[in-house]
């Protein structure tokens, strides 16, 4: 009995050795595997619109060189922000790294299946899109990470640039803007929350001991065109229940600080907790916003809240 045994479990043994032979990928020999881009084209170039946040599928394939795969084999591809100094050296200075904020690897591993010379895809993901600055250069830097687990040898060393010209905004981005100067604060609710991302929660709101006009001036920090200036109230205020509202406002610029230019006074129209005046094509390196008058705070208080100001291109 126990001879029979031995006999039947050895050929099992064999059996399984087989099978785990052949299970493994075949050795492949150095630089194998690449993108499925001519050795002369590292950029895949695209507009990108930044008036709405959409979602944008790039998908990408390995290929192999010298005939079809004997073995199926395991490709992996990732961003290296690193290799954005190289494409600065040869393509210009000015581009910047896609922040991480805008994409995400949804398939970063692929398969090359045994028979064929081109992987299944890898898939990014690209949003955020409003997040970006007008008129810039990003770049995304891909490289093939690994094939079968191996970060060495097996992969080109060739890195594929996906770069995006993004063109103009729904705004202007503030980065680089500055509070020139104001009239009054109340408490914590400084002017310079007029500047941050934040719309709706965040804001500047003049001293409530104070009585109309209230003002606030911006310094863009460079010379900036546009056409109209949009002006937000927080959602804390209940539009109308609380008042804390401008219902007559000036808006002058200014290209140096000092001499303004007066672009009308306008009555308050505020529709979603925003309102936008149009100036026509302006070009200015200050804005100052000045409520003449207002709905009073609780009933009691001369005060405006104003939670963002931002201009239109």
């Amino acid at each position: 009995m126990r001879k029979i045994l031995i006999a039947i479990i050895l050929p099992l043994i064999a059996l399984v050795a087989a099978c785990s032979k052949d299970d493994k990928p075949a050795m492949l020999p150095a630089g194998s595997i690449a993108f499925t881009r001519a050795a002369d084209k590292d950029t895949i170039e695209m507009p990108i619109s930044i008036l709405k946040d959409s979602l944008m599928v790039l998908r990408l394939n390995a290929a192999i060189t010298g005939g079809a795969a004997k073995s199926n084999h395991w490709i992996s591809f990732a961003v290296d922000s690193t290799k954005i100094n190289a494409y600065r050296a040869k393509y210009g200075a000015a581009a910047l790294n896609l922040p991480t904020t805008s994409y995400i690897f949804f398939k970063s591993m692929t398969q090359l299946r045994a028979g064929e010379t081109l992987s299944d895809s890898a898939e990014l993901n690209i949003g955020q899109q409003t997040k970006l600055i007008e008129y810039s250069t990003y770049v995304l830097p891909v490289v093939i990470k690994s094939v079968d687990g191996n970060p060495d040898g097996i992969a080109t060393s060739r890195v594929l640039y996906f770069v995006f010209k993004t063109g103009k905004p729904a705004v202007i981005n503030k980065t680089g803007w500055t509070i020139a100067g104001f009239s009054s604060q109340n408490g914590t609710s400084a002017p310079a929350n007029l500047l941050d991302a934040d719309n709706l929660t965040t804001f500047w709101a003049s001293l409530i001991t104070q009585t109309m006009p209230q003002w606030v001036s911006i310094n863009f920090n460079k010379e900036v065109t546009f056409t109209a200036v949009n002006y937000y109230v927080p959602t804390a205020l209940r539009y109308p229940t609380l008042g804390g509202y401008p219902t007559t406002f000036r808006i002058e610029t200014s290209m140096n600080g000092t001499t303004w230019t007066d672009k009308g006074v306008f009555n308050g129209n505020i529709v979603n907790n925003m309102q936008s005046v149009d100036l026509g094509v302006t070009t200015a390196r200050y804005l100052r916003f000045t409520a003449l008058s207002c709905v009073k705070y609780s009933n009691a208080y001369e005060a405006v809240f104003i939670s963002g100001i931002g201009l239109v291109p």
